[in-house]
């Protein structure tokens, strides 16, 4: 991602994490986890071991990154040549000890822990975002469960709601996500060591102990199996930041939406120099939401590469598992982007509570002919009291006049409603339903947590 537009679709923390220098990192962690597991098992000698983790300490800044750039692209994966320089920054300090880098691991064994390394780090931070606009979606639900507005379907107006349901239904989504992180580590974090077909074959009868004992060297669990070929972990992984930013992508088409000139319900928060146009002096473009659904358009895209890439041929793939490097640290960074500025909006988006009242009234009655038609119901029959509700509509829109103003001179409705009754009727916040039984329903799920 080229360094003007990461501000714009990325954050720097998440970011940080995928670079090139942090990734070196996790792979060292990994190499010194591996030497200090097989010496406690008695595979390698107990001081080689310690003169790796020694050098691991100030490895990265020793590599040579132009070196290391070049010779991935001829040896086909990142693990060989960083290797080959660990090694000799191990041999710099002991010759033994050199001989016991990388004892009995495959490329992918290192690559794919150091992934998971990663992709923990970036969960935590990534759960931490999750849980901020989670809040904040509760917070505004409570404050916002009377602001009544209207509802809309298929880009219509529909009924009355409140934006507090809003906010409640975003916060429920939240929910879900925290759910869904929350489930999947134990599955997902997983070590992963093998060797070259994975059998462990060059560890001989002490492949499971290490294993066992890298797996708790770095706080992962342990895998059953070798999982060279079955990507299932890294789909899931992937998978789930796609749903969260599905979900912010869903908001954020929702308050682009209600920010349209003839709409004007809320708004992304004020700042200088932001939204504006280089040539429309009077725009208030939603920015925030422009980047989100960025993310939201591009990471399906990315996702079809990941799961495309599950299909891999016997032990180990040709292409498929090197698709995943490109992919997933993208996912990564969009979905944290994309929280982040969700979670500014949520925290500050400006309400137009003049604008909603505005709305409600724009249809002159229309969008309260679902409750006229329920309260005539009992008394004229369903079907009779639509058609007639119906018909009123259709000449209320015809003669320019407020539905009510016609049901008040129509016989079959004003011998049962007076004009206080029909009034009733028509206060949009005499027809929420259980609106607020739901937004009640999401705020105490909160407090059970």
């Amino acid at each position: 991602m080229s360094q003007l537009y990461a501000s714009l679709f990325y954050q720097p923390d998440v970011t940080a994490i995928f670079s090139d220098h942090a990734l070196l990192g996790y792979m060292v962690q990994a190499e010194v986890a591996l030497a200090k597991a097989q010496a406690q098992v008695n595979v390698i000698p107990a001081s080689a071991a310690m003169i790796i983790e020694q050098v691991g300490q100030n490895a990265v800044a020793q590599i040579d990154m132009d070196a290391l750039a070049t010779a991935t692209g001829l040896a086909g994966n990142i693990a060989i040549p960083f290797v080959k320089q660990l090694t000799a920054l191990v041999k710099q300090q002991n010759e033994d000890a050199s001989r016991y880098v990388h004892w009995g691991a495959t490329s992918q064994d290192i690559i794919d822990t150091a992934t998971i390394l990663q992709c923990r780090d970036a969960l935590a931070l990534i759960e931490q975002q999750v849980q901020q606009a989670y809040q904040v979606s509760l917070k505004q639900a409570q404050q916002y469960r009377d602001q009544v507005m209207i509802g809309r379907t298929w880009l219509q107006q529909a009924l009355p709601i409140t934006l507090g349901h809003k906010f409640a239904r975003w916060a429920g989504a939240f929910k879900r996500d925290l759910d869904r992180l929350h489930a999947m580590k134990e599955r997902v974090l997983t070590a992963q060591l093998g060797g070259a077909a994975g059998s462990l074959a060059s560890l001989q009868d002490q492949g499971s102990a290490v294993v066992q004992a890298f797996a708790a060297q770095l706080n992962l669990t342990v895998p059953a199996c070798t999982w060279h070929g079955e990507r299932d972990r890294m789909v899931e992984i992937a998978s789930t930041l796609a749903l969260i930013v599905g979900n912010v992508g869903k908001i954020a088409k929702d308050w682009s939406l209600l920010m349209q000139t003839e709409i004007a319900e809320v708004f992304e928060p004020a700042a200088k120099g932001r939204g504006g146009s280089s040539t429309m002096p009077h725009k208030r473009n939603p920015v925030a939401a422009a980047s989100i659904l960025a993310a939201a358009n591009r990471v399906p895209a990315l996702m079809a590469s990941v799961y495309q890439s599950m299909v891999q041929e016997h032990e180990r793939a040709l292409g498929a598992w090197h698709a995943e490097w490109l992919a997933i640290p993208e996912i990564f960074q969009l979905c944290a982007g994309a929280l982040e500025r969700s979670s500014e909006v949520l925290e500050h988006m400006q309400v137009n509570a003049d604008a909603m009242q505005r709305n409600l009234e724009c249809t002159h009655g229309l969008i309260m002919a679902e409750a006229v038609m329920m309260a005539l119901a009992p008394k004229l029959g369903r079907l009779n009291a639509h058609h007639l509700v119906e018909q009123a509509c259709q000449q209320a829109v015809a003669q320019h006049q407020h539905l009510k103003t016609v049901l008040s001179n129509m016989e079959q409705v004003n011998v049962h409603f007076n004009d206080q009754a029909l009034d009733d009727l028509f206060n949009p916040a005499s027809y929420l339903g259980n609106i607020q039984a739901q937004i009640d329903a999401v705020l105490h799920a909160a407090q059970g947590e």
